[in-house]
């Protein structure tokens, strides 16, 4: 976020919420302080999915550990090398690890696969393109488990990621699922409800939001039973991330932030059988189209100029 969009959102928040705003506006003033200065030092801080031993990845998006254990009663905290889903691409999708992703299937409910060249995988699933929920306002687990089940299966990958976008809002496994998302605009703060200043400003009540996103871990971690049970090697269970939940007096999350709130997030083993419990049937890939391939990279050399230019308004790039 540069200075002047900085501005802008302090100038709307002092005209809707008059003094009131003040504290957020600071807390989002040092944030952003914080954020440059730890992306400039940029501390090896963190694991890399490919420096673990596992067979198939399961990706929670958002997932905290504390919420993970709770339902999960299993599985142990690490320090995820990231605070937010594009730094974990990056990160992890790095040049360096060119010969893993090349023998990987990634299938993901996460738009900022956009970021990704799919001749750098094996696979590049972006299921998100084709089975977006515009009523609900993300894409829901099963064409998630759907397609890397078939991608297990087929015997064609070393490896296999599936990156849901559950336990991020909104909140579809709760009574009440609080925001929403569009895909065109994923990761742009455009027409998207994001759930998290509405909670800090005191919109949304807290309790009601916390109580939300811990069904929507209940109800994603109840969905993955179906890969364990449908899957051959050895799975583990992460996420590229957490939310704070007012550690620090952030909620949500960013890149680039060193919170243990944020980057804490479970890591969970276990050593599956294909039990043949489900089919799912014939899947049709969601792959991007020819005239789009090659086009972006995590080394950010062929990034397309204008996703470039969000990302960087954002802070994600300088």
């Amino acid at each position: 976020m540069t200075l002047a969009d900085f501005l802008e959102k302090s100038k709307g928040r002092l005209a809707t919420q008059g003094t009131d705003a003040l504290g957020p506006i600071a807390k989002d003033f040092a944030s952003s302080a914080l954020v440059r200065v730890f992306k400039r030092l940029d501390p090896d801080l963190g694991y890399r999915v490919y420096d673990r031993d596992w067979d198939v990845l399961l990706v929670l998006d958002a997932a905290r550990a504390d919420m993970y254990f709770e339902i999960a009663g299993r599985g142990r905290a690490e320090l995820s090398c990231a605070s937010a889903s594009t730094e974990w691409i990056e990160k992890n999708f790095a040049k360096e690890y060119r010969a893993e992703t090349r023998e990987t299937a990634y299938v993901t409910a996460n738009p900022h696969s956009n970021q990704l060249r799919p001749t750098d995988f094996g696979l590049l699933d972006e299921v998100w393109r084709t089975d977006w929920d515009e009523s609900r306002g993300t894409i829901p687990p099963e064409p998630i488990t759907d397609h890397g089940i078939s991608a297990v299966r087929s015997g064609e990958y070393d490896r296999v990621i599936l990156h849901y976008m559950q336990p991020h809002f909104p909140f579809i496994g709760a009574a009440q699922q609080f925001g929403r998302m569009q895909r065109e605009n994923f990761g742009y703060g455009v027409n998207t409800e994001n759930v998290w200043p509405r909670v800090q400003t005191g919109v949304l009540d807290r309790e009601a939001v916390i109580d939300a996103y811990r069904e929507n871990h209940r109800y994603i971690y109840k969905h993955i039973q179906r890969v364990l049970e449908n899957t051959d090697g050895i799975v583990a269970i992460t996420a590229d991330h957490a939310n704070a939940l007012g550690e620090w007096g952030l909620w949500g999350h960013r890149q680039y932030l060193p919170s243990p709130a944020i980057r804490t997030v479970p890591w969970d083993v276990r050593a599956c059988q294909d039990e043949r419990t489900y089919d799912p049937g014939e899947v049709e890939l969601s792959t991007r189209p020819t005239e789009e391939q090659g086009t972006e990279g995590t080394d950010g050399s062929d990034v397309d100029a204008t996703v470039a230019d969000r990302l960087r308004q954002l802070g994600y790039h300088e």
